[in-house]
């Protein structure tokens, strides 16, 4: 009976996790981790790590800009995408520095 039990409530957390995955982003963000509802319910992209992303990773990942637009958590692709940038500038200011 034990493992019957046990089979039955792995079933449901596993059903659980899926439907998460499949419904909600979770986006890890430079202020923390965010569930963003998905425009539509696909297995794609249920893990995202936007801390480093560029416009051209925006422009990749189409569905997850969408989910932040409708979320109204467009500052976040704001803040990503300009430290990103502010990253690239200091590179090349400590490239200039060293000649």
């Amino acid at each position: 009976m034990r493992r019957l039990m046990t089979f039955f409530l792995g079933m449901v957390t596993g059903g659980a996790l899926l439907f998460g995955a499949m419904n909600y982003h979770l986006i890890r963000a430079h202020d923390g981790v965010h569930f963003i509802p998905k425009v539509a319910p696909k297995l794609r992209a249920a893990y995202v790590d936007i801390r480093g992303f560029t416009v051209a990773d925006w422009a990749q990942h189409s569905d997850i800009t969408a989910a932040l637009i409708r979320a109204e958590k467009g500052d976040l692709m704001k803040s990503a995408t300009s430290e990103a940038l502010q990253g690239k500038i200091d590179q090349l200011l400590n490239r200039n520095e060293r000649k």
